[in-house]
């Protein structure tokens, strides 16, 4: 894949973008982007993003977002596959470069916020951020890939290359690691075990169920306090 040094070049097309693209070219001049390569290589062949069933991003739509703490917005989607966010420059996708100088970007219109968080382990990557302070609700997104599976014989078909998109899973983020959320209450609260009993009582009060985002919400909440 090609670097691109001098992207800031591909910004002066349109006045009226003119603030869109002060935004990017801010990003560009500290960045190296590359330029995105829709294909998957499986070890045996290229495929096509296209020849393959389902899709690899959160969301295929590029929605207007906001870089960190700018105020102006940028065209972004964020690809679950690769765990990258690619910006629309014209008709060109590149990949913003997976680095602390871009530590999040909300989306305008859902309000949600992708961050880059680095977990020291296989988790380090993008979450999306469901409440923050001190213990932060973060949720993670992944896209597997699945080759195609030829057909054994004439009788029984063979199955085409595919996107799955998994179940989220879900992580509170302290401020000495990372949590996973497990599917049990009971296997949970000895992550936090200052705070033991109150927790149990929190979580047997409020009925509070570990497969839901609006209650896992409502805990760190209580986390915090």
């Amino acid at each position: 894949m090609k670097t691109i040094y001098t992207i800031i070049s591909l910004f002066a097309v349109s006045v009226s973008l003119q603030a869109q693209q002060i935004t990017v070219g801010e990003v560009a001049r500290q960045a190296k982007w590359t330029k995105l390569i829709d294909e998957v290589n499986n070890g045996k062949q290229k495929i096509k993003y296209s020849d393959i069933e389902g899709i690899p991003y959160y969301n295929r739509t590029f929605l207007p977002a906001r870089v960190g703490d700018t105020s102006a917005s940028v065209p972004i989607r964020y690809n679950s596959f690769l765990d990258t966010v690619e910006i629309l420059v014209n008709t060109d996708v590149f990949e913003i470069p997976r680095e602390e100088s871009y530590p999040k970007f909300i989306f305008e219109n859902s309000g949600e916020k992708l961050v880059l968080v680095n977990t020291h382990d296989e988790n380090a990557g993008y979450f999306f951020e469901l409440s923050g302070g001190k213990n932060r609700l973060l949720k993670k997104v992944i896209t597997k890939f699945h080759d195609a599976v030829p057909a054994p014989n004439s009788m029984i078909p063979g199955t085409p290359a595919r996107f799955e998109l998994l179940k989220p899973a879900y992580f509170i983020k302290t401020e000495t690691g990372l949590i996973r959320i497990p599917k049990n209450t009971k296997d949970l609260i000895p992550s936090f075990p200052e705070r033991e009993a109150e927790l149990s009582n929190f979580i047997k009060t409020n009925k509070i169920k570990l497969t839901s985002e609006a209650d896992l919400i409502k805990l760190n909440n209580f986390l915090n306090n």
